[in-house]
């Protein structure tokens, strides 16, 4: 039987930045960002909150590595699936397929739930810089459309803005429930954005 004072302090469980970032991309889709607090996120990982300041400094700082994480994810997986051969219609298609796969998961949609308004400076330009840097190459791939024959508008950023208002608006989705595919997403969202809705007279 042990002596009282000699017991061993029991060990705090360890964990890592990977761990909380997974656990709080969840929580952030399911409940919201603003919703969610610190002390839910060490509660659901059954540790203290002073534990997730040895890795963030806040739920801030939390949200941005979500991001980051799943930014790192798709600007590497579309190295991997790009081709600059193809042309302008079909690498935008390309960035587009991959988006929606990538804010569909409780990861990505920090990418999109994030809001630089409610950020401290340093974040929100951070985010923002992110956002920008997702817009030039989509309005990119426009222009080489254009250029190609293979898109007909007869503007790009504005155009690269309704896409992305449209895509990001899958988080909401998510929120209430309904199920839809990548795949039934991606086909019906491309053919409004290709072929329009109007009547073929």
């Amino acid at each position: 039987m042990p002596v009282a004072g000699n017991i061993a302090p029991r060990k705090r469980r360890a964990i890592s930045r990977s761990d909380i970032v997974l656990v709080s991309s969840t929580m952030f889709q399911e409940r919201g960002y603003d919703r969610t607090s610190l002390e839910d996120i060490a509660r659901a990982l059954s540790v203290t909150k002073p534990s997730l300041y040895y890795h963030f400094a806040s739920k801030e700082d939390i949200l941005l590595e979500c991001v980051r994480v799943s930014y790192v994810k798709f600007r590497g997986e579309l190295a991997h699936r790009d081709n600059p051969l193809l042309n302008g219609r079909m690498r935008a298609e390309i960035f587009l397929r991959l988006y929606l796969e990538v804010i569909s998961q409780d990861m990505g949609v920090s990418m999109v739930i994030a809001d630089d308004r409610v950020m401290s400076p340093s974040g929100g330009e951070q985010y923002l810089a992110w956002k920008r840097e997702l817009n030039n190459d989509l309005e990119s791939r426009l222009k080489a459309g254009i250029q190609d024959g293979s898109i007909d508008v007869s503007e790009t950023h504005l155009t690269s803005f309704a896409i992305f208002g449209m895509f990001n608006w899958v988080a909401q989705w998510k929120v209430s429930g309904n199920s839809f595919s990548v795949d039934e997403m991606f086909e019906r969202f491309t053919d409004v954005i290709f072929n329009g809705i109007g009547g073929r007279r």
